[in-house]
């Protein structure tokens, strides 16, 4: 019977030591590019394969020793009309993203696409994270769908949040959209709420795979409820339109992202939440205090991370041929502007 191969048998074969083929195969940044290349194939000829509680073992009892540097995660982020900062939600994802790569032994860093520095073009992105040894990222929700055809993903450990991404198809880590609307419109019949309104900016729908508007609409198919008011999904949403919506099929309570309509009702004499409730879509990015949808972004950042460490753990890169899911639903929060 043949031999099975082993990280001993490795360094007698390449002439390295013990300790630069672990090195190597784990991927660390300690060992030249050229070198961890040269013991992957080896590797891979040979028919090694690690065994996956020993590795673990290992770098638990590295990471008790040595506390200081164990690798960076890219998180990387569109800026929005040419301004490299991050908006509040991203915010949140980028501190949950921070805290849960120092648990697991990692520093992140974020790195911005686009036309020029200090932001940088996919190319460019793609040779700082290989010069820089860095094995894995996570890309935030961008407000876009971007097309990464282009990028080389083949060398990281890669993530997407929400639908942010034409191509590839990655590893996905998203609020859920769809349930969470569904259980907010249960409680807000529970309420006492009959006639609820939906008012939402179409590009956001559209982005998310229309996940808002179809959870609304299902919750009214399913249940043998009657969906009087016919959702406002508009690519903006203006002030006259929305009054005169309203107007039109007089909904007790408006659930939408733009929390300006709350102020368009009261500038017209309507009050809130006397008469009229207001749900907003997303409270980490309201303007003052209100009832609404907590999309969990610290935790979805966390969840971000957690699966990124895992691919690098196991030695995943590229491209996923089975693409995975994990989704978080929202958290209900009360506010002054419910009933």
């Amino acid at each position: 019977m043949a031999n099975i191969p082993t990280i001993r048998s490795l360094a007698r074969e390449l002439g390295l030591s013990v300790a630069t083929i672990s090195e190597a195969l784990r991927d660390s940044p300690r060992v030249k590019l050229a070198t961890r290349q040269r013991v992957k194939r080896a590797a891979k000829k040979a028919g090694y394969n690690p065994n996956p509680l020993l590795g673990a073992t290992f770098s638990a009892l590295r990471r008790s020793r040595h506390t200081n540097f164990f690798g960076t995660l890219g998180l990387v982020d569109v800026a929005e009309n040419g301004r490299p900062e991050l908006m509040i939600f991203h915010r949140e994802v980028a501190k949950g993203a921070e805290a849960r790569a120092r648990e697991l032994g990692f520093r992140t860093e974020v790195f911005w696409l686009g036309p020029k520095a200090p932001m940088l073009s996919p190319a460019r992105l793609n040779s700082v994270l290989q010069a820089r040894n860095i094995p894995g990222m996570v890309l935030m929700p961008f407000s876009q769908v971007v097309d990464l055809s282009g990028f080389d993903f083949t060398h990281v450990a890669a993530v997407q949040m929400d639908h942010c991404l034409a191509q590839p198809r990655l590893h996905n880590v998203v609020p859920d959209h769809y349930l969470s609307m569904m259980h907010a419109l249960e409680r807000l019949t529970q309420r006492g709420y009959r006639r609820i309104g939906l008012c939402l900016e179409q590009r956001k729908d559209v982005r998310l795979k229309s996940n808002w508007s179809s959870g609304f609409f299902a919750f009214y198919r399913g249940f043998d409820r009657e969906a009087g008011i016919p959702p406002l999904i508009d690519p903006a949403p203006g002030r006259e339109q929305f009054l005169s919506w309203f107007r039109n099929y007089k909904p007790d309570v408006v659930v939408a992202h733009l929390q300006v309509v709350a102020q368009w009702l009261r500038e017209t004499g309507v009050r809130v939440p006397e008469d009229v409730g207001f749900f907003k879509l997303n409270t980490t990015e309201r303007t003052a205090p209100c009832a609404g949808l907590d999309l969990q972004p610290r935790q979805l950042g966390a969840a971000a991370v957690e699966t990124a460490v895992g691919m690098i753990h196991r030695r995943e890169q590229g491209a996923p041929s089975h693409p995975m899911t994990i989704s978080l639903e929202a958290e209900w929060v009360d506010g002054p502007t419910l009933r």
